[in-house]
């Protein structure tokens, strides 16, 4: 969790430094119009506003790096779930015995001997 909230930070302090830079620019730099087009013929078209092509590069960085955070904080997440269920199944087990033995009159203090 701390890899991904630490990433997250990075790809803002990075996108606030390259949009500094991006912004002082000229227009002609990174300028160019990307319009992303969707059509399915006689059904649906579907088309975003032009958007410059150095934001579109910022915005994919930042993803990409946040991305890249989440996939690597995944494995580690199952594994929390994983260790948690079979802590539960422990814990079900100990409580088990402890009936089992409750039942059969066996006293903690004479198992040692």
């Amino acid at each position: 969790m701390k890899r991904l909230v630490f990433a997250i930070i990075m790809a803002l302090l990075v996108f606030a430094v390259l949009n500094f830079v991006y912004c002082n620019l000229d227009a002609t730099a990174f300028g160019y119009p990307v319009t992303f087009k969707f059509r399915i013929p006689y059904i649906l078209a579907v088309q975003t506003i032009p958007m410059p092509m150095g934001f579109m590069l910022l915005i994919t960085f930042s993803l990409g790096m946040v991305a890249i955070a989440a996939l690597e904080a995944l494995p580690s997440i199952y594994k929390s779930m994983e260790l948690r269920s079979k802590n539960k199944k422990i814990r079900e087990l100990e409580r088990e015995l402890t009936v089992a033995r409750q039942l059969a009159g066996v006293d903690k203090s004479k198992e040692g001997r």
